[in-house]
């Protein structure tokens, strides 16, 4: 009776989650590792960074402990200009997300381009300020040969020659997606540092429909996001951040810390190791860790579910994967009494 009871939950949980698909479309494709993401939550982050070019890849493995886990893919590119004579420097961005889920093969594919320019509003170089803007197309499909419905129950026997009785007018769509941000960017040194971002997505509220109903639109998602970077010890950093999403009647807040302690330089350039944990309210726990080597930065993290999908999951949440790397041509020379970041 206790097996019938969680199998009978299970299957109540699955649906819900497909009828969330098909009536809402309103989950955005997110990551865990938000900092390792950046162009995702905010198109302002295109080019602040330490470099010339940066390369971004993240993997998410969801709720592995269910028939059919939630598989997230995002890969991006990023590149800062030559700095303007008005001060102004100008960056460039790539972004391309895929995201498939449940028994329909439901997959959402997006293309997006960043735009954004730095300008620095300080007397000295430790005050920036960002601007960017994101277009780009979001194509959503699915399977329906791979779903049941009852209509093709003949009696207690499934037989998928029955029709679904279900009129789907398509089963793709794809829409033009617009989104656009700000960051403020303080850094005092390499190793003090704090950042504010706020972004708007889908501020084109673009329809979105299987069913040809114009009045299904995608609701405007904004995020706030930041985080503080200081020194405690000669080898040791705290990174405390965060992040706030809300999206109609949906929130995501994430609160964490990282504490980071560095090893020895390898050929001048920083080797340093960093472990969190992070807490998605009513949600999950999360604990990740960082690898900053050479040009690279590795990151690994595992959710652990804390909410009602707890039943179907068993605790069980999922890994994802990060790996940044940054090109640079030469490592910067900086002043002992005045920060000069290499991006400005």
């Amino acid at each position: 009776m206790k097996r019938k009871k969680y199998i009978i939950k299970f299957i109540h949980l699955i649906f819900i989650s497909q009828v969330t698909i098909f009536n809402c479309l309103s989950q955005d494709i997110h990551f865990s590792q938000f900092n390792s993401s950046p162009q995702i939550f905010n198109p302002s982050s295109a080019g602040l960074f330490d470099g010339d070019l940066r390369i971004v890849g993240n993997q998410k493995s969801q709720w592995a402990a269910i028939p059919v886990p939630y598989k997230t893919y995002a890969i991006a590119v990023d590149k800062r200009f030559n700095k303007k004579k008005t001060g102004i420097t100008p960056a460039l961005g790539l972004l391309i997300n895929t995201d498939k889920a449940g028994d329909s093969k439901f997959r959402a594919s997006q293309f997006f381009l960043s735009a954004a320019i730095i300008k620095n509003i300080g007397k000295d170089s430790t005050h920036f300020i960002s601007i960017g803007l994101q277009p780009g197309f979001t194509t959503k499909s699915f399977k329906i040969n791979e779903l049941t419905f009852d209509n093709q129950y003949d009696g207690d026997n499934y037989n998928p020659a029955l029709s679904s009785g279900e009129d789907f007018g398509k089963y793709r769509i794809t829409y033009l997606d617009l989104g656009t941000g700000l960051t403020y960017l303080w850094m005092k040194s390499k190793r003090t540092q704090f950042s504010l971002g706020f972004s708007a997505f889908h501020i084109n509220m673009p329809k979105q429909s299987f069913f040809n109903d114009n009045n299904i639109r995608l609701d405007i998602k904004t995020v706030i996001s930041g985080n503080v970077a200081f020194p405690i010890a000669q080898k040791l950093d705290l990174i405390p951040s965060f992040l706030n999403e809300r999206q109609g009647k949906y929130k995501e807040t994430i609160l964490g810390l990282f504490g980071k302690y560095y090893l020895q330089p390898i050929n001048g350039m920083t080797t340093a190791i960093s472990v969190g944990s992070f807490y998605r309210l009513k949600d999950s726990f999360i604990f990740a860790a960082n690898l900053d080597y050479r040009s690279f930065i590795f990151g690994l993290s595992y959710d652990i579910n804390t909410s009602k999908l707890i039943e179907a999951t068993n605790n069980k949440g999922g890994f994802e994967i990060s790996i940044i790397y940054i090109f640079k041509k030469a490592v910067p020379y900086v002043a002992k009494k005045r920060a000069c970041p290499i991006y400005m």
